[in-house]
């Protein structure tokens, strides 16, 4: 039987708004002003009192983003009128907007950008130009970025953020200087250690006087180790021994299983090291190797497990574990941040609820020692791009801390930014799916949750640079499942640490230059023409732009003369579909290259046996007033299109809807055409609903 206070955690984590910033790539082009780089009047740059106001046309900032509908306060839906952001954030942003108008006469304008930000912002660098005065730039997108050195190094501007309510805005130095700025608080900045409280109460091992002794009970005394969440786990694992998970009911409830890359971070930070961190690389210290040691040998005595795409390789299957705790396979994992809610409700729905803790410490650091830390990986963050003068930048880096200082004020109802991460606490657990009002143990999650929230200034770097994939599976990953003949972390990361200091070179290299470096590779994107051949088709006559084009978002198209093109793998002379069989490869003027292979159907040019079309067995209705050119026939309402030989030729579909009146409620005829390779033709006939 469910207990009233879990009925109030589903409850409760349904009604709640969520309070912290999301952030999604998104792409939707809007057309806003650029900034312009003229010098601001000296007074523009300086706060005043009430009584002595900034007085004249505002200037404007640029603030740049890649999704408009959840950072512009301005933005509204075109066809509803509603705004991208809920109520909280919305009113938090219109008040920071205001004290930056007041404060400084400034006013700041969101800008989506145009295109993948790593060419928008590289494109207006390199033409003198620059896009916005300060970019959002998305997690994972920075590493890219600072190669192609396009954005000013801050240290200079480090006094405008003195004061300790605003110091967490200044980021870290990487390469010898500050670029980036952090803007966002967040509870769980990276994927937290949670846990099945309902699968603990069944294991009597962990028992006291009949009483489960919880992870975060361990934790608020202090016994939080690496030794005691391994003794842990073996309890765990004897105890669901051949027990069934309850959904998918042929996989059995494992103590412990995870994404190996994200607890390897956590276990390395609570030792009091990093990757790449402040110190710049150190995943060659001793706490690393003791630390990735720890992990490998959970591992080897089957008490953690890893989501894996396959035996071949390291690389776990991404969220996969997120999803495999909210059905009950797990009882710890380091949670997916986003679909921690998810898998909080899905618990909630069986009467179970989840916990949190801090990463366990090991045991010679004491419970309060420094080095004893939370792993805090950056996510998305903001630069401020070359081309914008000193004045300027040392403006809007003004504007940029009264606006977000203002904001979380806002939201905190405080005259601290910093207390957001206390007023809103409760909140954020309980949309993070933890059951914080359980009259047990409630308090002592919320004490958790807290404590992961202690800081919020980004620790590790790894996961931002372009290395990042290669410490974690080709070194770190390999070293723990033994792929590839690769020895153990502390061999491994020794033996291949030139390899990431190779790869940090270039970007060193680029950050020392006096000018932007293309480091964008070019592309190539299929034509809505199908890549399709006659047999008997001489392979040196075939005009292959015709199927594909070479692009590069600096240099734009590229002559197709350029390209270097490989059919060794296609016979041109008997009918079959080759998958890959076109490998294109094509520098772009920078020197970047791109490879990609393309399926291609050789078929036969004296067929004249007509294709066959099937409809969907339950196809969907149209909306009244719903426009009909945007209508996705050949995935909405076609099952099958094929020719005699079996090759798909869905693509080459046409509907002709002269008949149907998407104005007017009623049935239509909508003809459906499909051609194949060959030019044979079948028509089919669609009894289509408007309603």
């Amino acid at each position: 039987m469910v207990s009233k206070s879990k009925k109030a955690f589903t409850l409760l984590t349904t009604l709640v708004l969520i309070t912290t910033v999301l952030l999604s790539a998104c792409s939707k082009t809007e057309n806003t002003p650029k900034p312009t780089n003229n010098n601001t009047n000296t007074e523009n740059t300086e706060q005043t009192s009430n009584n002595d106001q900034p007085s004249g046309e505002p200037t404007v900032i640029v603030f740049g983003t890649h999704w408009q509908p959840g950072d512009d306060p301005s933005w509204t839906d075109p066809v509803t009128g509603e705004p991208g952001m809920p109520p909280d954030q919305l009113a938090a942003r219109k008040a920071a907007e205001e004290a930056v108008l007041n404060e400084l006469n400034v006013k700041i304008e969101w800008k989506q950008y145009p295109e993948d930000i790593r060419e928008s912002l590289l494109k207006s660098v390199l033409a003198n130009d620059p896009i916005v005065d300060i970019a959002l730039l998305w997690g994972g997108s920075q590493g890219t970025l600072l190669g192609q050195n396009i954005f000013q190094p801050l240290d200079q501007y480090k006094d405008i953020f003195a004061d300790p309510d605003h110091e967490w805005m200044f980021g870290n130095q990487m390469f010898g200087g500050v670029y980036f700025l952090n803007y966002i608080l967040e509870f769980v900045p990276q994927w937290p250690l949670v846990y099945n409280i309902d699968y603990l109460d069944q294991v009597d091992a962990l028992k006291e006087n009949g009483q489960t002794v919880y992870p975060h009970d361990l934790w608020k005394k202090g016994e939080w180790t690496w030794s005691k969440f391994e003794d842990y786990l073996t309890k765990i694992n004897e105890f669901y021994a051949n027990k069934m998970s309850p959904v998918r009911t042929d996989v059995p409830i494992k103590a412990f299983q995870t994404d190996y890359r994200q607890t390897a971070y956590h276990a390395i930070h609570s030792n009091g090291s990093a990757v790449y961190g402040e110190n710049g690389l150190t995943a060659d210290s001793a706490e690393a190797k003791q630390a990735i040691e720890y992990i490998d040998r959970l591992t080897n005595k089957n008490l953690m497990f890893t989501a894996r795409y396959n035996d071949s390789e390291p690389g776990p299957g991404w969220t996969w574990n997120a999803n495999d705790f909210g059905n009950g396979e797990t009882v710890f994992t380091n949670m997916v941040p986003w679909l921690a809610a998810g898998a909080g409700q899905a618990l909630a729905e069986r009467g179970e609820s989840m916990g949190v803790v801090p990463f366990p410490r090991p045991d010679h650091l004491s419970a309060d020692d420094p080095k004893y830390q939370q792993h805090v990986a950056p996510g998305n963050q903001m630069a401020v791009l070359k081309g914008i003068d000193e004045e300027r930048t040392k403006l809007a880096l003004e504007a940029y801390k009264i606006y977000w200082s203002t904001a979380y004020k806002t939201l905190a109802n405080s005259d601290k930014a910093l207390d957001y991460l206390t007023t809103q606490a409760k909140a954020a657990a309980l949309n993070f799916g933890l059951d914080v009002t359980n009259e047990t143990y409630g308090e002592a999650v919320m004490e958790a949750f807290l404590a992961l929230s202690a800081d919020p200034v980004p620790n590790e770097f790894a996961t931002i640079l372009s290395w990042g994939p290669m410490w974690e599976e080709q070194i770190m990953g390999s070293s723990i499942y033994g792929l590839n003949g690769t020895p153990k972390y502390a061999a491994a990361i020794d033996a291949n640490k030139n390899r990431i200091l190779d790869a940090m070179s270039s970007t060193e290299s680029a950050l020392s230059a006096s000018a932007p470096v293309d480091n964008m590779p070019p592309f190539f994107t299929e034509t809505v023409t199908p890549i399709a051949v006659a047999a008997g088709t001489d392979p040196a006559t075939v005009n292959w732009n015709e199927f594909v084009k070479a692009e590069d978002g600096v240099d734009g198209d590229i002559a197709f003369e350029a390209v270097a093109v490989d059919t060794s793998a296609i016979d041109f002379t008997a009918i079959a579909k080759y998958e890959g069989g076109l490998a294109l490869s094509v520098k772009d003027a920078a020197g970047n290259e791109a490879s990609k292979k393309f399926n291609v159907v050789i078929y036969d040019p004296n067929n004249t046996t007509a294709p066959t079309i099937t409809a969907k067995a339950e196809y969907r209705t149209v909306n009244v007033d719903e426009d009909v050119s945007a209508i996705n026939w050949k995935d909405d309402f076609i099952d099958t299109a094929a020719d005699k030989d079996g090759f798909d030729v869905k693509a080459n579909l046409t509907a002709d809807v002269s008949e149907l009146d998407a104005t007017t409620p009623g049935e239509y005829d909508v003809v459906i055409t499909v051609t194949d390779f060959a030019g044979n033709t079948a028509n089919l006939t669609l009894k289509v609903k408007v309603e």
